[in-house]
């Protein structure tokens, strides 16, 4: 009979300092929840020399990852180096291996989902990776197991604490896209590269494990139509408040008579709706169920305490398992292994939405006519329209047209025939209306 649970951990950064300090912080709670000491007896770092600001004198540390991989002894693995190669050959080797394994790797899941949960299928152990989406919220159970009874029709999320943080900072500021950056790097908030989260990557990596738990089947991340908000501005900030709404960095998912539709880009919410209040660095998913109707999960979203929250409580879903000397009562993506099989996407060109479109122009007679006369064309009507004065030059003007319902592909090739007309002083821009 085990006298306690031996955890190896891989990387101790931000989030591994921080759940090490939890599980020391929370010891007795913690041990008296699973019935049994747990420790983390080994870990697996990059550079044994950093300073990570606790105290690691009686922890097994070294370099090699066979140090955790090849101890039997070890009965939980935790990856939180991030990236996805060495992170998918750690987890291969541990489940093949027979160990529970936690991770709070959406890149890896997200890119490698077709061969790491197959995987995690095959193993005798826990698979858990709740703080892979929205951190200590707890999503992935709310969808897999809270939910299991009935069916998820569509949600829609904030999914990326950064992009959230920039727009709410931009709206309740009017400052632009690049002064809002740099508020959130200050904060630190925002990487030296923000890229996987401006560019929408990091919330496309966690829709697509979204994906997998509402709908049962395979999604292939790569199929996934992402936008940024890189070229969100002030304007657009300014022009959408005026007209009743907020912008805000969405992840989408639907079914429809089509099939599922997803997608990750900026949206034009009302301004009451119950997404539009998110604000900072809060995550939040708002879902449409069947039976149980409107649902909403809010709170911070990223961050090493949040995280290591969500790590944590696998970490102990995982020793109950072990103790109870159980397999895991819960598939990994909610379905058996054999009815897990791959599901398309709807092509983008086939959703329909209302859409904001602004046009940087030059102040000639005749150029709304000539951009609606484009529009018609293109089967494609507008709601509304604003034209304000002229810039100080005199020389430029934004167009700000709504427009009804219209098909992607409509408003797109509108947007082609558009763009070279020698009137147009800077790209269009387009927000989709409605989440």
């Amino acid at each position: 009979m085990k006298s306690y649970i031996n955890v190896g951990m891989f990387g101790m950064g931000h989030v591994g300092t921080a759940l090490f300090r939890l599980l020391k912080e929370n010891r007795s709670l913690i041990d008296n929840r699973i019935g049994m000491p747990i420790r983390i007896s080994k870990v697996v770092v990059s550079d044994l020399s950093k300073n990570r600001g606790v105290d690691v004198s009686g922890l097994n540390m070294g370099t090699d990852p066979d140090l955790i991989l090849e101890d039997p002894e070890i009965d939980v693995v935790v990856e939180l180096i991030g990236g996805v190669t060495l992170a998918e050959s750690i987890i291969r080797r541990a489940l093949d291996k027979g160990k529970s394994v936690v991770t709070a790797n959406k890149a890896l899941l997200a890119e490698k989902g077709a061969v790491i949960f197959p995987a995690a299928y095959r193993n005798q152990g826990y698979f858990g990776f709740e703080a892979s989406v929205g951190a200590a919220i707890p999503i992935i159970r709310t969808f897999r197991e809270g939910y299991a009874g009935d069916e998820i029709l569509a949600f829609s999320a904030i999914l990326n604490g950064t992009s959230n943080y920039i727009l709410t900072h931009m709206t309740e500021n009017g400052t632009e896209f690049d002064e809002a950056l740099g508020q959130a790097r200050e904060k630190g908030l925002a990487e030296a590269d923000p890229t996987l989260d401006i560019e929408g990557i990091d919330a496309a990596h966690k829709l697509t494990i979204l994906l997998n738990l509402a709908f049962g089947g395979r999604f292939d991340f790569s199929s996934l139509y992402m936008e940024g908000i890189s070229k969100i501005t002030a304007a657009d900030i300014s022009f959408t408040k005026q007209l009743g709404y907020r912008i805000k960095h969405l992840g989408i998912a639907r079914k429809s008579e089509y099939g599922v539709e997803a997608r990750v880009h900026p949206v034009l919410l009302p301004q009451q709706h119950i997404l539009s209040s998110v604000n900072g660095s809060f995550n939040a998913v708002s879902l449409t169920c069947k039976y149980s109707g409107s649902s909403l999960l809010y709170g911070h979203g990223a961050g090493p305490d949040p995280s290591a929250s969500g790590v944590a409580a696998d970490l102990i879903e995982a020793c109950r398992s072990i103790i109870a000397k159980q397999q895991p009562r819960t598939s990994p993506v909610n379905v058996p292994l054999k009815s897990w099989l791959p599901m398309e996407i709807v092509s983008m060109d086939e959703l329909q939405s209302e859409y904001y479109l602004r046009f940087k122009v030059m102040d000639h007679p005749g150029v709304l006519a000539s951009i609606s006369k484009i529009l018609a064309d293109h089967s494609i009507s507008i709601r509304s329209a604003i034209q304000p004065g002229t810039s100080a030059e005199g020389k430029m003007v934004d167009i700000v047209l709504m427009t009804h319902q219209a098909l992607e592909s409509q408003i797109q090739s509108a947007l082609q025939a558009i763009q070279p007309l020698d009137f147009m002083a800077a790209e269009s821009q387009l927000i989709r209306i409605g989440g």
